[in-house]
Parts: C-alpha cells; sequence; structure tokens
C-alpha cells in the first residue's frame, strides 16, 4: 500500500483492507489467506510490497530473463518506485526498464475467493483490540460474503451490511459515518448539535453577503489606486525616455570618438603600407636588375663554354674514370658526371626502340656494372626476362646494398620490384630466381626507394593500403609502419642528410631509421607527408595539390628542398612547411619529377664547371612530353614532345649509360663504355624507345603500353 493511503487508515487496523483500498494498492496476504492457500498465491506476490499484486505489472527488462519466474508488481507500487527512483528497475540496479500489463495473471488474481474486506477489517480490530461486553458482541453486524475479487466492488456498493453512511448534515459539517441501522438513532440523539451547525452555516453565509455588498466600494478605492499607479507610471515612462536619449547621444559621441581613432589607425597603417609596397617596387627592380645582369653574364658564359664544351667532358671523363668506385657509393655524387643542358636540348633525337613487353610497364632502373645490362642497347634485344609476379608491376630497383657485396649467398645483380600482388620481390639477376618476398602490405605496394646511408641497407615503401613501411634488407623485416594518409600512398623518398653529420655512409640506425634523415611519402589524398626515421613522427602534412600526388624528389643539393608531382608540379620548403613556387604548363596529370645532371659554367674553364642540378627540374606527363624548368626564373626552358601514339610519360630517370669506348672486344659480345648522362623515360605504350646523340651520347629510353591498360588501371583504382 503506499503510504497516503496507510495514513488514511486508523493505526490499529493499518495492516487491515478498507474500501479506500480496493483497486489501488496491492491486496492484504493475510486477507487472501482467509480462504486461498500460500502456494496458489505465491506467483503473484508484488517485489516492492511484498503483498498480493493487484493490476498487475510484469517486468520485461533483458537483464532478468533468467529469472525462473516472470517478477511482477502492482501498478500503484511501480508509480511511486519510479516516482522516486526514475528510469531505474525495482529487482536491480540498472537504467531503462522494460515493463507491461500482464492480463492473463491479472484474471487469474481476480477470480480468487476472498471473505468481505470490511469484515476482514472487523475481525483484525477484535483481535487488537480484545471482546467487549456481551450486548455488545449481540449487536455487531457481521457480513457472510465469500466471492471472486471481481465481485467485490459489486458487493461493497450494493449488498454489504457493514458498508458505513455519511450523517445527513455532512454538508454543514458534520463528518460522522455510521452503519445504516444506526443512522437514525445518530439523527434523533444529535439534534441540537445539527441546529447548531446549521446556523453557524447561516452565519457564515451572512458574513459572506456583506462582504459581497462591500464589494464595489473596495472596488472604487482599488480604481483610484490604480490611477495613482497608472500616473506614476506614465512619469517613469516619460524619465526613462528621456534617460534612453541621454544615453543614445552619448553612444553616438562615443562611436564617432572611436570612428575618429580608428580612422587615424587605418590612415597610418595605410601610409605603412605605401612605404612597404614603395620599398618592394625598389627591391623588385633591383632583383630585376640583377636578372639582367645575371642574364648577361649566363650568356657570355654560354658562348665561351661552346668553344671549350668538348675539353670539358673529356676532363670530366678522365676525372670519373679514376673516381668510378666512389661516385657509385652515393646518390648525390651520382650527379657529379654531368653535361651540357643547351646542347642537350639542341641535338636529343630517338634513336632506337625496344619491342619485348606484353604488358604494361611502369618503372625502370639502370644497372652500373660492366656485365649487367637487360636490354642491350646495340642491338635491341632482350637479355633476361624474371616471371614470379602474379599482377602488374609498379616499380623496379636494383638493390645497392646487395651491389655493395651484402646480402650474404646473393651479392652482386640483385633487383627488387613491388607489384598490385601485395608483394615487394628480390630476385638475383644471375639465376634469374626469385630468393625472398615481403609481403605484408595489405593492398598493391606503389613506388620504393633504398636508403641512401648504410649502403641502402634500409628500404621504404608505399602501399594502397594507406600506409608507409620502412624494411631492413639484410634481415627481410619489418621495422616500423608509418599511418597518417587517408588514400593509397603511390610515391616516396629518403631525404638527404638533414645535419652537418657527413658520416652518412655507415649511419647508426639507432630503433628504425638513420638519425638526420627524413622520409616524404605522396599520396591519392593529394598531400604529402614528411616523417623522422630516428622518431618515426609525422613533421609535416603539405596541402595544396588538386590532385593525385604522383611523384616526389628531394633536392639533391638543397636539403630543404622537396619538389612533387600532380597537375602542375610544386616545390616545397621543407623549414617553413610552405609552397614557394608552382610549374603550370602540363596539360595532364604530371606522373614523373626529376632534377636532371646539367651544369653550368662560372668562367669558361673546365676547372670552374659547377653543378646546378638545383636550379633545373624535369618533369614528365600523360600530356606525352618532358619538360625542363628554371626554378629561379620560375619558366619553362625546354620540351621534349612524344608521338601522339606514345599515349604519355609515366617514369623518367637521369642514368650513368656508357657510350662505346673500343670495339667488341670478344665473342661473348660485352660493351665497354666510357660514363655519361642519360634519360631514361617511360610512356603510356608497350614499344621501348632509346634517343641518342652522336655529340653527347644523350640516351633516351621510352617504355610504353596500350590505352586499355590505362583504362584497367582507373577501373581497378575506382573500385
Amino acid at each position: 500500500m503506499s503510504r497516503a493511503e496507510n495514513e488514511k487508515i486508523p493505526k490499529e487496523v493499518k495492516t487491515g483492507v478498507t474500501l479506500a483500498s480496493i483497486g489501488q494498492s496491492c491486496f492484504n496476504k493475510d486477507w487472501m489467506l482467509q480462504l486461498n492457500q500460500p502456494e496458489q498465491i505465491d506467483n503473484f506476490i508484488c517485489l516492492i510490497c511484498r503483498q498480493v499484486t493487484n493490476n498487475a505489472i510484469e517486468i520485461n527488462c533483458p537483464q532478468h530473463q533468467v529469472l525462473d519466474m516472470s517478477p511482477i508488481v502492482g501498478e500503484n507500487c511501480l508509480k511511486q518506485f519510479l516516482n522516486a527512483n526514475p528510469n531505474s528497475c525495482p529487482i536491480q540496479f540498472h537504467n531503462g526498464c522494460l515493463y507491461a500489463q500482464t492480463k492473463i495473471a491479472q484474471r487469474q488474481i481476480d477470480s480468487l475467493k476472498v471473505i468481505c474486506p470490511l469484515q476482514f477489517e472487523q475481525n483484525s480490530l477484535l483481535s487488537t483490540q480484545g471482546r467487549q461486553q456481551g450486548g455488545e458482541e449481540n449487536e455487531r453486524i457481521m457480513c457472510d460474503f465469500k466471492g471472486k475479487i471481481k465481485e467485490l466492488k459489486n458487493h461493497l456498493d450494493n449488498v454489504c451490511p457493514l458498508k458505513l453512511f455519511d450523517c445527513w448534515y455532512k454538508p454543514f459539517g458534520c463528518e460522522y459515518s455510521c452503519h445504516k441501522h444506526k443512522l437514525q438513532d445518530h439523527l434523533s440523539s444529535e439534534v441540537k448539535f445539527h441546529f447548531d451547525l446549521a446556523v453557524k452555516l447561516v452565519r457564515t453565509l451572512q458574513e459572506e453577503i456583506k462582504q459581497l455588498q462591500l464589494q464595489p466600494q473596495l472596488n472604487e478605492k482599488m480604481n483610484d489606486n490604480n490611477e495613482v499607479l497608472i500616473n506614476e507610471n506614465v512619469l517613469l515612462k516619460k524619465k526613462a525616455q528621456q534617460l534612453q536619449a541621454v544615453i543614445l547621444e552619448m553612444e553616438k559621441e562615443n562611436l564617432k570618438k572611436d570612428i575618429e581613432l580608428k580612422s587615424k589607425i587605418i590612415e597610418l597603417r595605410q601610409k605603412e603600407l605605401l612605404e612597404k609596397d614603395n620599398e618592394m617596387k625598389k627591391t623588385q627592380r633591383e632583383l630585376l636588375k640583377l636578372r639582367a645582369d645575371i642574364e648577361t653574364m649566363r650568356k657570355d658564359e654560354l658562348q665561351k663554354k661552346d668553344e671549350k664544351i668538348n675539353q670539358d667532358i673529356h676532363n670530366l671523363s678522365e676525372k670519373e674514370e679514376k673516381n668510378d668506385d666512389t661516385l657509385l657509393s652515393s646518390n648525390v655524387k651520382h650527379y657529379s658526371s654531368t653535361c651540357s643542358f643547351d646542347l642537350f636540348c639542341a641535338s636529343s633525337k630517338l634513336l632506337k626502340t625496344f619491342n619485348g613487353h606484353t604488358n604494361a610497364v611502369w618503372g625502370i632502373d639502370y644497372s652500373t656494372f660492366d656485365d649487367f645490362r637487360v636490354w642491350d642497347v646495340e642491338t635491341a634485344k632482350q637479355i633476361q626476362i624474371l616471371n614470379g609476379h602474379t599482377s602488374g608491376v609498379w616499380c623496379v630497383k636494383f638493390s645497392p646494398y646487395h651491389r655493395n657485396c651484402h646480402g650474404g649467398s646473393h651479392r652482386g645483380n640483385v633487383i627488387c620490384s613491388s607489384s598490385q600482388d601485395k608483394t615487394i620481390r628480390f630476385w638475383d639477376f644471375e639465376t634469374a630466381k626469385e630468393f625472398q618476398v615481403l609481403n605484408e602490405h595489405t593492398n598493391f605496394v606503389g613506388g620504393f626507394e633504398f636508403s641512401p646511408f648504410n649502403n641502402g641497407r634500409y628500404l621504404c615503401s608505399g602501399g594502397w593500403d594507406r600506409t608507409i613501411r620502412l624494411w631492413d634488407v639484410d634481415t627481410f623485416k619489418t621495422l616500423h609502419v608509418f599511418n597518417g594518409h587517408t588514400n593509397a600512398v603511390w610515391c616516396v623518398d629518403f631525404s638527404p642528410l638533414q645535419s652537418n653529420n657527413n658520416s652518412n655512409i655507415n649511419n647508426s640506425v639507432g630503433v628504425i631509421g638513420g638519425n638526420g634523415y627524413n622520409i616524404c611519402s605522396g599520396s591519392f589524398d593529394n598531400t604529402i607527408c614528411i616523417w623522422d626515421i630516428e622518431t618515426v613522427k609525422e613533421l609535416a602534412v603539405f596541402k595544396g595539390h588538386d590532385h593525385y600526388v604522383c611523384s616526389i624528389k628531394y633536392s639533391p643539393f638543397e636539403t630543404n628542398i622537396l619538389c612533387s608531382g600532380a597537375n602542375n608540379i610544386h616545390l616545397w620548403d621543407i623549414r617553413s612547411k610552405k609552397e614557394i613556387q608552382i610549374f603550370k604548363g602540363h596539360t595532364s596529370q604530371v606522373w614523373a619529377v626529376t632534377y636532371p645532371p646539367f651544369v653550368t659554367s662560372n668562367d669558361g674553364s673546365s676547372s670552374s664547371i659547377t653543378n646546378s642540378c638545383g636550379n633545373i627540374i624535369c618533369s614528365g606527363s600523360w600530356d606525352n612530353t618532358i619538360r625542363f624548368w628554371d626554378v629561379r626564373a620560375n619558366k619553362q626552358l625546354f620540351m621534349i614532345k612524344g608521338e601522339n601514339k606514345d599515349n604519355g610519360i609515366c617514369f623518367l630517370q637521369f642514368s650513368p649509360l656508357r657510350n662505346k669506348k673500343n670495339q667488341i672486344k670478344s665473342a661473348n659480345h660485352k660493351l665497354f663504355f666510357k660514363r655519361s648522362k642519360n634519360l631514361l623515360i617511360s610512356s603510356l605504350k608497350m614499344v621501348l624507345f632509346v634517343v641518342n646523340d652522336k655529340r653527347t651520347n644523350i640516351i633516351c629510353l621510352f617504355l610504353a603500353f596500350f590505352m586499355i591498360l590505362l583504362i584497367r588501371f582507373w577501373l581497378l583504382f575506382n573500385h
């Protein structure tokens, strides 16, 4: 039962059943046991008050489905519990209690037989107070009702002799109630009391009438007071309006002062800007003058250089032959073998075509050993073919680590390749057999690079699984996985040494990477990420490309300059983390960028030739052109236009091939070459081209494949 209902019941019959409680609180268990056995009511006990449930509610929370029996509570008990404990459960503490009425249980409860609740209440009262005089016992009224609970309401309303009736004078204030046969005795014995109640009510009504008669006068006084208040309110409104006007005037004056002050500040700033603008224009004029002077000096140097270029090349060749092993040990030293850019522009032409590939060719590399060639440049014939990948090959390179007499039984000529079969494979060129597979990428493997330190012992690869992986080529194990890109990683590159420590040949790698070296990665999410190898932290993210980043290259001479290719060529300053230049001209995706090994001369002598690789960028694009760009002047210097059937350029690289020095020496047709600079280029057709010039010995290799392979590539990427 509820607390409010318990307070209505006299203390001596608090556990009994009253007429008010029928249909509201749960039924008294003692009352129900008068005509029922305990096992008949055990399944209908309320979990809250432990009495027999009235208006049964079943608890359906998933947390209690393991219980053997369905937990039920009384409707009134559940309401009181939820008011005190919102959104809770009466069985155990948890949120979101689920419950519903159970009509089956309520029908069974309604079918239980009971005695009259008023008779039970009377019996309970007698048991607590003891029996009274015999005369009173004879006068006691008894109710012999024994029926179902659903019949109880009709019995109590119409039949029960124990039903109490209110006194007729209850409207006048009499609170007496008794059985029907005693009501007449009460009326007869309490006539004076009832008369006094009637007189009291009449007097109360008379007082109310007087108050109503005086109400108009009170209303008039209130109206007068209201008029006074209204007048005061009008005066207050006028004063408020006057104050508002004063405040507005003050605000206007303050605004005028602020505007005047800001105007003065703006004028001062405009003067400062004009002064700075004049200074900038003056600086620009000086720069233009300096550029004109430099251009004049450059023309003079070119005139002198044309007269002595053959002598310069001869001197450089002799110097390189003496320092061959030293030049091959470093990527930066690799560029010390150079040629004239102007001579290259004036004399390059197509020499040979290589046929043999039957599918897409996305990568090329060169070997610096006299006894190793995949293609014979002289006969244009294939020397070796390596089979093993189960899908397209994206990138190939010679392993510098094995070339430098490392790698155990596989020292010498080892080729590394990446493929869309999710693997990186190492091949022994002599036996044409695969001896190691790296298969931890979960999607296509794009570009990869060998480290410029520790003799190329470490390999960095980018995959379409959005990761960059750093590998130990000696143990063929992953050292670290760099995560951060949101789309496929297509290209990676190692930076030059980022500190004054020049002992980079045997740089201590520490946990996973070389101290002083970084990795950059280009992705189809249109960004470039810079990673510190030693701390494995992301140092910078370059955003600004309007398309996929398909090629990236560190400047070999400016350690803080990075070049990238998308729809245009972008130049980035790693220190300031900003884009410093953009080169526009290509009409399609740029798939390759690199720094060409061209030289300029300061005084015309061969001894004063200096490397200017950092000032020229070479790029290849699907628009079927190769373009050379001047970094200082931010303009295009030269363009090589391929044939329309080539369908675009997808890879290019400058490499040290060798020119003929002597005739064929022996029956095995090994050729001896003199070192020079060459441009390797792959296009979107299945033919290999070689471009050479008799004066400069510049060789260009063009690899290509049919346009249908391009369509297959894009379908695969979109899928």
